[in-house]
């Protein structure tokens, strides 16, 4: 719950003038990504410069094209030298944790040209066309899970933030964390990506949203990034089906033509708290007991929202 302690330590972005550089790391969604992100587009400084990476954040920071893009932005606007100006969005597109397609500059976050793609849930997976014929799957909120795909046509770039639309019902409990990963799959196996504190098996994107606070605030929320108001908890009655938004951090991944978009839903962390094969030493909260239903339909239109930029194929 936000209350009027929590609203006064929030900062006044559109404050900030002076020139600013900031690392937005695609692999921290659950820890700074989406504070970095929020801070480059919500400063006012005319000099701003957003660097994007998804390998380890530590190692990006330090490597050798990192520390020279921070001597030139230091070298121009601390000590006045005349150095070339840095791209106002540095972008590495990755098609799996090792390997980088592609590195560009850009001129805005997120970008101007990226075509908004609802990509609906539907029983055969995810579709372009909304469903006409209603469905559901239900699972078990302790262990269970749906998962929705789609094979990609031709290559496709997805770079920017996604936001998921579901209908769901509960059974026997009235709240739930739920928590949604995309994933990508590549001759049917899961190709993992750089995470937070260094765990490697990471997916391309995840959200997470507690369904009792799933009140939007509608000044701050986008299409394609809802923003939870988190100031009045709503339990779900019991038969009653409602909507619920949920935002994924941003990335910029490459899909191949034949690859599939993997949508997961589920209602506790997706990643094990492993210090071997898990994301430790994150560890939340999950509910041990109740059912969930995702519904689907004519006039329940549950789709992801998908950030395609146009002219990779």
């Amino acid at each position: 719950m936000i209350d009027g302690w929590y609203r006064s330590l929030d900062p006044d972005l559109s404050a900030i003038g002076v020139p600013a550089l900031v690392c937005g790391s695609f692999s921290d969604n659950n820890l700074h990504s989406r504070g970095s992100f929020a801070g480059f587009e919500g400063i006012s400084s005319a000099e701003r410069h957003l660097y994007t990476h998804r390998g380890g954040k530590w190692a990006v920071f330090y490597d050798r094209e990192a520390r020279a893009a921070q001597l030139r932005f230091f070298e121009g606007h601390l000590k006045g030298r005349d150095v070339p100006a840095l791209p106002r969005v540095r972008l590495e597109v990755r098609d799996r944790a090792d390997h980088v397609v592609e590195v560009r500059e850009e001129e805005s976050w997120p970008l101007e040209r990226t075509r908004w793609t609802p990509a609906y849930l539907t029983a055969r997976g995810l579709a372009a066309d909304p469903p006409t014929v209603a469905g559901s799957l239900s699972f078990g909120v302790r262990r269970g899970g749906v998962r929705f795909g789609w094979t990609v046509a031709e290559d496709t770039e997805l770079t920017g933030p996604m936001a998921l639309r579901l209908y769901v019902e509960l059974h026997d409990v009235d709240d739930v964390d739920l928590v949604v990963g995309v994933e990508k799959w590549s001759g049917g196996r899961f190709v993992p990506f750089e995470g937070s504190y260094g765990y490697g098996r990471d997916r391309v994107a995840t959200g997470w949203q507690n369904l009792a606070l799933r009140g939007l605030d509608v000044g701050l929320s986008r299409p394609f990034e809802p923003v939870p108001a988190c100031l009045v908890r709503e339990p779900v009655p019991a038969g009653v089906v409602v909507p619920v938004d949920i935002a994924l951090g941003a990335s910029s991944t490459l899909f191949r033509a034949g690859e599939q978009l993997r949508l997961v839903v589920v209602g506790r962390w997706l990643s094990p708290r492993n210090p071997l094969t898990g994301q430790f030493p994150a560890s939340y909260r999950t509910r041990t007991r109740g059912r969930c239903t995702v519904y689907w339909g004519p006039d329940r239109p549950a789709r992801l929202l998908l950030p395609v930029i146009p002219g990779r194929a």
